[in-house]
Formats: C-alpha cells, sequence, structure tokens
C-alpha cells in the first residue's frame, strides 16, 4: 500500500517535468522558424537592392 502512496507521490513532480520540456520545446522551435524567415527575409532584401528592383514607387 505504501509503494502505490510513493509512486503517486512522483506523479505531480513528473506531469511539471513534461510540461516544461513541452513549452520549453515549443519555445526553441519557434525561435528556429523565426530565424530561419528572418534570414530569408534578409536574403530577399539583399537581392532586391543588388539587383536594383523593388525600391521606391513603380512608374
Amino acid at each position: 500500500m505504501d509503494l502505490l502512496y510513493e509512486l503517486g507521490s512522483l506523479v505531480p513532480p513528473i506531469l511539471t517535468g513534461l510540461a516544461f520540456w513541452f513549452v520549453m520545446r515549443a519555445l526553441l522551435r519557434a525561435d528556429r522558424r523565426e530565424r530561419e524567415a528572418e534570414r530569408a527575409a534578409e536574403r530577399e532584401w539583399e537581392q532586391r537592392h543588388e539587383s536594383g528592383g523593388g525600391v521606391g514607387p513603380r512608374d
């Protein structure tokens, strides 16, 4: 009977650890995607400015 209480007392820390792990994983993945999008935007901006196109209003 005591073994069940001891195992039951481990459930909250395990669930808290899993929740923390999922949140951190989501944050790191979002940061990685944001950095990739920023690099892509910078590459596009550099390509437009190197070729001289895409700057200013269209005539």
